[in-house]
């Protein structure tokens, strides 16, 4: 009776080690739902390296116009001075608008001593959707 006992106990042992299909099944459905999750994140983060960049881009095209009109002085910050053009950079193409508006004097009597330069960068991203940059900064004679 008790070699009948033993070989029973063994039998159960050995059954119980490993996992169930079940465990194993769970475990997958787990697994892939986290692996899911890290996929769209991964695209996301993309995505925002992407719109990143073209930003930077845009704002280095719309620096560089915009220290060509402050070199140039007060005196030749003129818009027919700088007119509208095309930049590529970072395999993107920019639209670069330039505006110079004089700012009104303070008092009717004197000549108006500053003007306003703003500088739009565009671009359309890869779902058309239309973006611009745009950096201002303030001439004095």
């Amino acid at each position: 009776m008790n070699r009948y006992r033993r070989n029973i106990r063994q039998e159960l042992g050995a059954r119980q080690q490993g996992f169930t299909l079940l465990e194993v099944l769970v475990t997958i459905i787990i697994l892939s739902i986290g692996l899911l999750g890290i996929a769209g994140l991964t695209t996301g983060v993309i995505r925002g390296n992407h719109f990143s960049k073209n930003v930077t881009s845009a704002t280095a095209a719309a620096q560089t116009q915009l220290e060509a009109v402050k070199s140039g002085g007060y005196a030749l910050a003129v818009a027919d001075n700088f007119p509208a053009d095309t930049v590529s950079m970072g395999g993107m193409s920019f639209s670069r608008t330039t505006t110079i508006t004089a700012i009104p004097p303070v008092s009717p009597a004197t000549v108006s001593t500053m003007k306003t330069v703003s500088v739009t960068a565009s671009w359309n991203e890869s779902n058309n959707t239309a973006r611009s940059v745009t950096l201002e900064t303030i001439l004095a004679q």
